[in-house]
């Protein structure tokens, strides 16, 4: 339908009265408010049909943009009509203009018409979301490449692509989400991840995780996904919106159950859902059952990394060094009631809870679900930004939220100064007794390969000692009651294994907090004495609690159920 100016502009005023933040990337001048719209009003009649992407009429999706609000650009700017398009006799008489039409199957994204306004030299600006300032012109256009050189937005796969994350119709009201997405660890331009190597130009699986394309290709054919670019392609990929997300409709991809083949043993996931996405990445690359594979007796033999934030790994307790003779098959037994409830979040089995983010599965459901804040969801966080909630899934009634019982509701303080406190705490313990112990002495550092040798003796690691010509490769124990040194070998890198996993599980009380307890409790009980023999609880409380064993309090808390009688103190 085709409405006179003034008609139109009483029906946009009467819809779109709100006052919509826009884009707020560009600063847009020039005539007053309603010029493009009114521009654009000849092309509403011919052209109001409903989008297949998004099922909205594409001229609803512009009247709601900044494009639109704040003036910026009206659908001649990126449709680009010839001159005298429409013809007005046309709208009576039927048949096509001659001569002075446009081309309707020009996409004029892939056209570059979005580079018009939007380049490398402007037409972005500095946005603030959640408190946190972001120069958009540097995230989109970073074209550097090289270890340590940022990654950028716009790169060899999405330039004239600006569809992989924007509707090009609405620019403007997903963009509270594309904010927290780019603030997010996943759309950060200068994390590790993204920047610590060229990894499209890589062998190997690396950019199966570390680049959106080889993520692509991955999920839909299990294939690790060797190298699929070349180092002179000077941008590398951040996780863009079209990793989880068909198109810019925003509806989610859909991946299959998680295949885990760690190096010594394969490990299959349960069906998680819309997390089936996440697990793909949040698996690790190795794991205890890695270890057990370890050749050369133990006495040369480099340490096994599990690789980085492996929280699904740590949902489902498959992913530890377990130590022979003790049983963690209890921890996924659903009949038992210490099976941690955490993995069942959003599946079908969801210990009675199946209201609480049905069909997302764990991760989504702690991490995106029910959030309503506008561009929440996309911060990635398991709590609200703004105030002290944790996720509403926590929050219910059902789970931590406050009941007749718990009045009090456990929130982020309750999360970070109690439960965190005491796992790092627990982790301290650990790594001190990795390095304090009797038989072989396990000194960390925060660089990989993450185990050194003390070669001056001075019972720590300096700089001069943190190298690769000096990372520790004799696991094996001496002097241990022990006697096979195969076995003392495996356990003592089980147990660095189980640090090394678990000091990079940043989140791990919450991801597990019954099978991390009997990663920390057992690696500590093996290397206090080379026995599995409970006696963590002695050993700890030996210690003095003060000075460089402060941990003491937190990690006793942590690991040992007072209830309990020393030779099963473990919780």
């Amino acid at each position: 339908m085709h409405l006179p100016p003034k008609l139109m502009q009483a029906f946009t005023a009467t819809l779109f009265v709100v006052s919509l933040s826009g884009c707020g990337e560009k600063t847009v001048t020039g005539p007053a408010a309603a010029s493009k719209l009114e521009q654009s009003q000849d092309c509403f009649g011919c052209h109001g049909g409903v989008s297949k992407i998004t099922g909205e009429t594409c001229t609803n999706e512009w009247l709601r943009s900044a494009h639109n609000t704040k003036n910026g650009a009206g659908c001649k700017e990126c449709h680009e009509p010839l001159a005298g398009h429409p013809n007005s006799c046309n709208n009576c008489h039927g048949g096509r203009p001659q001569g002075n039409s446009h081309d309707v199957t020009v996409n004029p994204d892939s056209a570059g018409k979005c580079a018009k306004c939007h380049t490398s030299s402007g037409g972005f600006g500095i946005s603030t979301f959640n408190g946190v300032q972001k120069d958009t012109r540097t995230a989109h256009f970073n074209n550097l490449t090289g270890a340590g050189y940022p990654a950028s937005f716009v790169t060899s796969k999405t330039a004239g692509a600006c569809r992989t994350c924007h509707n090009p119709h609405d620019t403007t009201t997903n963009i509270a989400t594309l904010r927290a997405w780019s603030r997010s660890g996943h759309g950060n331009t200068t994390a590790a991840p993204w920047i610590s190597n060229d990894f499209k130009s890589r062998t190997g699986d690396c950019n199966r995780c570390h680049t959106t394309t080889g993520f692509l290709k991955y999920i839909a054919d299990n294939n690790d996904s060797a190298q699929w670019g070349s180092s002179s392609d000077k941008t590398k990929e951040v996780l863009m919106c079209s990793a989880c997300h068909l198109d810019y409709s925003y509806k989610l991809r859909v991946a299959g159950a998680v295949t885990a083949n760690y190096a010594g043993g394969v490990s299959v996931y349960p069906d998680t859902g819309t997390s089936n996405l996440c697990l793909n990445c949040h698996v690790g690359r190795s794991s205890g059952a890695s270890v057990r594979n370890v050749q050369r007796n133990y006495t040369s033999a480099s340490f096994v990394n599990s690789h980085y934030l492996t929280a699904g790994g740590t949902v489902f307790g498959a992913i530890g060094y377990e130590f022979a003779g003790r049983d963690y098959a209890d921890l996924t037994d659903p009949a038992n009631p210490e099976s941690y409830a955490h993995r069942y979040i959003g599946t079908a089995d969801s210990r009675g809870k199946s209201a609480i983010a049905a069909g997302s599965g764990p991760c989504v459901g702690c991490h995106l679900a029910n959030k309503s804040q506008p561009g929440e969801k996309h911060t990635f966080k398991p709590y609200i930004v703004a105030g002290t909630a944790l996720s509403p899934t926590c929050e219910t009634a059902a789970c931590h939220g406050p009941t007749a019982t718990r009045p009090t509701p456990r929130d982020q303080e309750w999360l970070k100064n109690i439960w965190q406190a005491q796992y790092q705490d627990a982790l301290s313990a650990l790594k001190h007794v990795l390095a304090n112990n009797s038989f072989r002495k396990l000194f960390f550092d925060a660089s990989n390969p993450y185990f050194f040798n003390d070669r001056n003796g001075d019972g720590s690691i300096s700089a001069n000692e943190v190298s690769s010509s000096n990372q520790q490769k004799k696991w094996h124990s001496v002097g241990s009651p022990e006697a096979d040194i195969s076995v003392s070998g495996m356990n003592n890198m089980g147990a660095a294994f189980n640090y090394n996993l678990l000091i990079h599980d940043r989140g791990g009380v919450v991801h597990n907090r019954y099978y991390t307890r009997r990663l920390i409790y057992d690696s500590i009980d093996w290397l206090d004495d080379n026995l599995m023999n409970n006696s963590a609880g002695a050993t700890l409380n030996a210690l003095p609690g003060n000075g460089n064993t402060a941990f003491k309090a937190n990690a006793v808390t942590y690991l040992i159920d007072p209830a309990k009688v020393s030779g099963t103190e473990r919780y």
